[in-house]
């Protein structure tokens, strides 16, 4: 053996086992004092790598089990309070993007049982639109097998029949029309288009029934304004509006529509000396069947002023209500002008 080697044999057995240590350490030595000093630091060295080893896999443990309860969370999806104590590492990161998943998932949970709820409702409102006018279908259609009518009460029920199949035909084909543009069955197309012209065509449609209950109807335009705009369907929409006005004013009244175009967007007003609507129903009168206090000895299933919403709001506009009860009411339909050539 070489003075090199003679100095220090140093034999180091490490055992790592879980719970414990076993270090066997057999130091022979002769004469180096630095052959000591060599054997211990190395003992040293391993000694600190084996604390770095178990704090390693103790921190890996915690992480692992924060991760294993966030995936239990998002499972369940369910709240959970995580605070990590690492810092912008990968763990880290995996735990922030655990997190948002979890998030993301119990929002479309959400929002699939907002839509059931929604569909029940739906069905619900719509048997009930349904159920009132079957019902008088049925009473008049009995009064009618009644021999002993005159011919009188025979015409007047028979034009009984006549308004409630008018009614039950009004709900079908808005609820067909409301199913094919909520289901993008039905795509709006603006182009640049005449709001006059517009205008024009929703007030023929509704204007016999304002002559037949003595209705002034005026219409003030502003020059030729280009709007862009689906020219069908918002007819359609101020035709809803027009109707409604010309529904809740009374004999001898006044309506008026107006056009006033801004640097980017028009304004259709349209008013009427109607009942006007009480302040705090104007948030409802867009929601879906709804209808008005002042609604009840009026025909309608509350679906005209949703599909006119509808309809405005896909072209990039809105609404915009006022009203005074028994003084009558001002909607204002804002649209984007068309881009000058």
């Amino acid at each position: 053996m070489s003075l090199r080697t003679k100095g220090v044999i140093l034999l180091i057995l490490l055992t790592a086992v879980e719970g414990g240590l076993a270090l066997t350490l057999w130091l022979v030595f002769e004469s180096s004092t630095a052959a000591v000093v060599s054997a211990g630091a190395g003992v040293l060295v391993l000694f600190l790598f084996w604390i770095q080893q178990r704090m390693f896999r103790s921190e890996t443990g915690r992480v692992l089990q924060q991760l294993s309860d966030l995936l239990e969370a998002l499972i369940d999806l369910r709240e959970i309070d995580t605070v990590s104590t690492l810092g912008d590492d990968l763990f880290s990161k995996l735990q922030m993007q655990t997190l948002k998943l979890t998030g993301i998932l119990r929002a479309h949970n959400q929002q699939i049982a907002q839509e059931r709820d929604n569909i029940q409702q739906l069905i619900s409102d719509i048997a009930h639109q349904l159920k009132t006018p079957l019902a008088n279908l049925q009473l008049y259609a009995s009064f009618l097998l009644d021999e002993g009518l005159s011919p009188n009460e025979r015409r007047e029920f028979s034009g009984n029949i006549c308004i409630q199949l008018d009614k039950l035909t009004w709900l079908m084909e808005n609820l067909i029309k409301l199913s094919r543009l909520e289901g993008g069955v039905i795509q709006l197309t603006p182009r640049r288009t005449s709001v006059n012209s517009v205008i024009l065509s929703a007030l023929h449609q509704c204007c016999q029934k304002a002559q037949d209950k003595g209705i002034a109807v005026e219409f003030f335009p502003q020059g030729e304004v280009v709007a862009l705009l689906d020219e069908k369907w918002t007819a359609e929409a101020l035709f809803n509006l027009l109707d409604n006005a010309v529904k809740y004013t009374q004999p001898g009244g006044r309506i008026a529509v107006r056009v006033e175009a801004y640097e980017i967007y028009l304004r259709i007003d349209i008013e009427d000396t109607g009942s006007g609507v009480a302040e705090e129903e104007i948030p409802r009168l867009f929601q879906r069947f709804y209808r008005g206090s002042n609604a009840r000895e009026e025909e309608g299933v509350g679906v005209g002023l949703y599909l006119t919403r509808e309809i405005v709001s896909r072209q990039d506009g809105y609404i915009k209500v006022e009203s005074k009860l028994g003084k009558g009411s001002r909607f204002s339909v804002f649209l984007p002008l068309a881009a000058q050539d």
